[in-house]
């Protein structure tokens, strides 16, 4: 077993969404990878207030929000709220967007399927 105390000086700096990928805001990331290997990767993630898209592909992703709220909507339009203790399941092929309301900390853990 192994325990992490995560400070914030852990974190790597924030960077910008690709711009193709921005649909409102200026949101940024910061991931914090705890574990990798060629099967999986797990860790945490960051994101501040912006809209923007995403695409699985490749991989199932598992997310648990740790801080912050804000919405997953799919392409369909399904629209997932996200708070403190939402957990959600990604699957390959998911194509969607965050809106993301109040700065998002999530937990994950990513499944790659194309190993």
């Amino acid at each position: 077993m192994t325990t992490m105390l995560i400070r914030s000086a852990d974190w790597p700096a924030a960077q910008p969404i690709e711009q193709s990928r921005v649909i409102a805001g200026a949101p940024e990331t910061s991931t914090l990878v705890l574990h990798h290997n060629t099967r999986a990767e797990i860790g945490l993630w960051k994101a501040s207030p912006g809209e923007f898209t995403t695409v699985r592909q490749g991989c199932t992703e598992l997310i648990t929000i740790d801080a912050g709220r804000g919405r997953l909507v799919h392409d369909n339009g399904q629209a997932i709220e996200l708070q403190p203790n939402t957990v959600v399941v990604l699957e390959d092929g998911w194509t969607g967007r965050w809106i993301v309301e109040e700065s998002i900390v999530k937990s994950y853990a990513i499944i790659f399927t194309d190993s």
